[in-house]
C-alpha cells in the first residue's frame, strides 16, 4: 500500500494515503457527531420537537454508515453503527412523542 503511488490533480498519492485519509475523516466526522448529539441532548423537549427533521437525519446518517459498515467493514464497525443507529432513532421518536 505504500510503494505503488500514483498521480491524483498533481498530487503523489498511494494506497496508503487514500486508506488513511478515509480513517482520518471518519473519526473526525464521529467526534463531530459525538458534539452534535452531546449539544441536542441539552436542548429542552420543545426545541427537539422542532428540530425533527434534523433528529431523523441524523439517525438515517448512521443507518447509511451502519449499510456501508456491513458492506466494507468487520464486525465491530458494524456493532457499534447499528448500535448508534438505534440510540439515535429511538432520541428521534422520542423528541416527536414530547409535543
Amino acid at each position: 500500500m505504500h510503494s505503488l503511488h500514483f498521480q491524483v490533480q498533481g498530487f503523489s498519492r498511494s494506497y496508503w494515503d487514500l486508506y488513511s485519509g478515509a480513517g482520518f475523516g471518519m473519526g473526525i466526522f464521529y467526534f463531530f457527531a459525538v458534539i452534535l448529539a452531546w449539544q441536542l441532548g441539552g436542548l429542552p423537549a420543545q426545541t427537539l420537537a422542532a428540530m425533527r427533521l434534523t433528529l431523523w437525519a441524523f439517525a438515517l446518517c448512521f443507518a447509511a454508515i451502519t449499510v456501508v459498515s456491513c458492506l466494507f467493514l468487520f464486525p465491530l464497525p458494524i456493532a457499534l453503527s447499528a448500535l448508534i443507529t438505534v440510540c439515535l432513532s429511538i432520541a428521534a421518536f422520542a423528541a416527536g412523542e414530547k409535543t
